[in-house]
């Protein structure tokens, strides 16, 4: 719901917020006998961990739940005009999710040894956290 955290949002938003500190090397979490840090999957020496599926997830869930906005009766939809968003004619939310997103997957698939970097530093690691927490929270208020 819009200008909300509804009940949804915020128990996605404890599991992104858990799956973010096992992802960027902050703590080690096992829930139910299964560590979030374990590899589901490897492709080509990148290795894909249930807290990162988990981060995903809990961000697709607040995207899916929070699409209508009652109160102005539209849709909470990003713009997915390259042209606009270089532009900076896009909406905010667009630049949050995407920022959100882009952290997201840096960090969990490693690309450009960002999770290296990361792990490498538990200062860098909770600013990490708290800008990955920050963008999922702002996500699920704005939509």
């Amino acid at each position: 719901m819009f200008g909300k955290i509804d009940i949804e949002d915020a128990l996605a938003g404890v599991i992104f917020t858990a799956s973010a500190f096992v992802t960027n090397g902050i703590a080690s979490i096992s829930m139910l006998g299964y560590d979030l840090g374990a590899s589901v999957a490897t492709v080509q020496n990148t290795s894909i961990d249930l807290a990162f599926l988990l981060s995903l997830g809990a961000l697709a869930a607040a995207y899916a739940t929070n699409r209508v906005n009652e109160s102005r009766n539209k849709s909470y939809e990003l713009d997915t005009d390259l042209a606009n968003i270089a532009k900076g004619s896009a909406t905010v939310e667009t630049y949050l999710a995407l920022g959100t997103l882009v952290i997201v997957l840096f960090t969990g698939l490693n690309i450009l040894g960002a999770r290296d970097i990361v792990v490498g530093s538990a200062a860098i690691g909770l600013v990490v956290v708290g800008v990955e927490a920050a963008g999922y929270y702002v996500i699920s208020y704005l939509g």
